[in-house]
């Protein structure tokens, strides 16, 4: 009995992986002064197969990370680093002046630089809640 315990305490999980969405970069997001920074974590992939697009409230970065042995037969006892297409849509604290947004990449790391708005600056309207029959 004891054996039979061992071997299975001992067992591998499973490494079936289910199908799932695009993959999606980590994404830092702070602000300095007037601006607001958005840096992301891009490691091995080209500026040329990124696309960044900008509105008043959201960042969106879409591209494609390639198997860099793409083509070639191999054997992976571990495969963590996602490729293929992604898409990560980033909903902003405040409100940007996306026509002068910059984005720089360097060593892996994406860092987008936006202006915040002159504009009516964002916030928060708290809705009070009554129960039925109570409403105003």
């Amino acid at each position: 009995m004891e054996r039979f315990l061992d071997h299975y305490a001992g067992a591998k999980p499973p490494t079936v992986q289910f199908a799932k969405r695009a993959w999606e970069p980590a994404v830092d997001v702070y602000e300095t002064g007037d601006k607001l920074v958005i840096a992301v974590d891009l490691a091995g992939i080209d500026c040329e197969h990124l696309e960044i697009s900008a509105d008043r409230r959201t960042i969106v970065i879409r591209g494609q990370r390639f198997n860099p042995g793409c083509g070639t037969q191999k054997l992976y006892y571990q495969m963590e680093i996602d490729s293929g297409p992604f898409e990560r849509i980033i909903p902003l604290p405040v409100a940007i002046d996306s026509d002068s947004a910059t984005a720089c990449y360097n060593e892996g790391m994406v860092e987008i630089t936006v202006p915040k708005s002159k504009a009516q600056p964002a916030r928060t309207a708290f809705i009070r809640i009554f129960p039925r029959g109570n409403e105003r």
